[in-house]
C-alpha cells in the first residue's frame, strides 16, 4: 500500500481505474470458463458491493462535500441535480429499449451500451474521489465499484452468449463495457483540480449518482433472490467493511 502512495496521483487514479476495468474483465471471462454461473453467486456479490457503495457514497463522497462547503443548500441541491440527470438519462436509455423488444441479440447488445455508458459516470466518481477526498477514502470507492463491476461483466457476456454471439466475442463485449472507466477516472480527476472552487458540488453530484445506480439496479437486483434476507445482511456486511476503512485506516 506504501508503493501505491508514493505514485503520483495521477498514476493512482489511472491504477485505480485500470483495477474496476480488470473486474469487469474478470466478471465477463466466467463465460469462458463455464456454461453458466449461480444467480446466487452474483447476487451475494451485489448485495456486498452495494454496501460498500453506499458507504462510500457518503463517508467517500456526500461528507467531504458538507464539511468542505460553507452553504448546505448548494450541497443539497448538486446532489438532488445528481439524482434528477441520471433520472432522465435512464428514461432516455428507456426509449431506445422499446425498440429492440423482439430481437434478443439487438436488446444484449443494448445492455452492453447501457452497461458502458453507466460505467462513465462511475469511472468519473472514482477520479472525483482521488481528487476531492482522502486517498483511503479513493481507494474504498474504488474496491466497492470494482466489486460490483464483476457481476456486471458476467451479465452481459453470458446473455451475449446465449443471444448467439461465440464465447470469446462475448467475454470481449462484456471487458470492453468497462474500458472507458479509467479514461473517465482521469476526466474526473482533472476536473476536480481544474475548479477546486466548486469541489463540494462535484462531490455531492458523484455521490447522488451512485446511490442512484444503488438504489435503481443493484439493490433491486439482490433482491429478486430467495435468501433476500441474507443479501440484506450481506449489504450491511459491505457498508461495515468500508466504514471500518474510512475510519480507522483514514
Amino acid at each position: 500500500m506504501n508503493y501505491f502512495f508514493s505514485f503520483n496521483p495521477i498514476i493512482q487514479v489511472l491504477i485505480a481505474g485500470i483495477i474496476c476495468f480488470i473486474f469487469t474483465s474478470a466478471g465477463s471471462f466466467l463465460v469462458l470458463l463455464c456454461k453458466n454461473i449461480k444467480q446466487s453467486v452474483l447476487d451475494g456479490i451485489n448485495s456486498i458491493s452495494s454496501g460498500i457503495m453506499i458507504s462510500a457514497a457518503f463517508f467517500s463522497l456526500l461528507l467531504p462535500a458538507i464539511n468542505s462547503s460553507k452553504n448546505m443548500f448548494i450541497v443539497v441541491f448538486s446532489f438532488i441535480i445528481g439524482g434528477v440527470v441520471m433520472y432522465f438519462s435512464n428514461k432516455l436509455l428507456e426509449k431506445f429499449d422499446k425498440r429492440y423488444t423482439d430481437c434478443n441479440l439487438k436488446r444484449c447488445l443494448l445492455l452492453f451500451f447501457s452497461i458502458t455508458l453507466h460505467n462513465i459516470p462511475e469511472g468519473m466518481v472514482v477520479g472525483v474521489a482521488f481528487g476531492g477526498s482522502s486517498i483511503v477514502a479513493a481507494i474504498s470507492l474504488t474496491i466497492g465499484i470494482a466489486l460490483q463491476n464483476f457481476p456486471e461483466g458476467a451479465a452481459i457476456a453470458f446473455p451475449l452468449n446465449k443471444a448467439g454471439l461465440s464465447k470469446n466475442k462475448s467475454f470481449l463485449f462484456g471487458a470492453l463495457s468497462g474500458i472507458v472507466e479509467p479514461i473517465a477516472a482521469i476526466i474526473g480527476y482533472l476536473l476536480v483540480l481544474q475548479i477546486k472552487s466548486i469541489l463540494p458540488v462535484i462531490l455531492a453530484i458523484a455521490s447522488s449518482v451512485m446511490l442512484y445506480v444503488i438504489v435503481l439496479e443493484i439493490i433491486p437486483e439482490c433482491q429478486r433472490s430467495e435468501k433476500k434476507d441474507l443479501m440484506a445482511l450481506l449489504t450491511i456486511i459491505g457498508f461495515s467493511f468500508m466504514m471500518f476503512l474510512e475510519f480507522i485506516l483514514g
